[in-house]
């Protein structure tokens, strides 16, 4: 069980999910205000566009990949009417699952993007890397022994990493 929900997460991490999930957060806390009665933050819903394209704008920004254009306004003017109907406010939970509604199309995309990315920089990288471990005469034995598909395949794993850790500090 414990296997299945640290894969889980990690495919998740993947794809950037957990990215949009912060993202949402972060925009939630940004625009919702506390409700007296219960002491608990909501979203009013006339806020739910502009938090719609807070959302979408830090996705473009942090996310690899093409431009991910956000639901067009009769989507979002839908969702406000139904909302509307039921109450007029919606919770950070909701704020999360309307945005990974819409955003889950695109998710597929990061993750090839990232994949793609490493995939092409790595090779240059481990021949950059054997080539100068070669003109370094301590280690020009060590560096031979190494294989460059070794190093390709540590290159691209570090590449992929590292574009989940630019994600997450913005």
């Amino acid at each position: 069980m414990m296997m299945a929900q640290f894969f889980g997460r990690m495919w998740d991490r993947a794809q950037g999910k957990l990215d949009v999930i912060r993202i949402c957060d972060k925009v939630f806390e940004e625009l919702a205000t506390t409700n007296t009665e219960n002491d608990a933050k909501l979203l009013d819903i006339n806020s739910l566009h502009i938090a719609t394209l807070m959302v979408y704008n830090a996705i473009n920004k942090q996310l690899v990949g093409p431009h991910k254009d956000p639901p067009c306004m009769k989507v979002v003017a839908e969702k406000i009417e139904r909302y509307r109907t039921e109450k007029e406010v919606i919770t950070q939970q909701e704020l999360r699952e309307l945005i990974m509604e819409w955003v889950s199309k695109d998710l597929p995309f990061v993750l090839v993007n990232k994949a793609a990315v490493a995939i092409l920089a790595a090779p240059l990288l481990a021949v950059s890397a054997k080539n100068a471990g070669r003109k370094v005469p301590m280690m020009r034995d060590a560096v031979e022994k190494v294989p460059t598909p070794l190093l390709f395949a540590v290159f691209s794993a570090a590449l992929m990493l590292l574009q989940d850790v630019r994600a997450g500090k913005q």
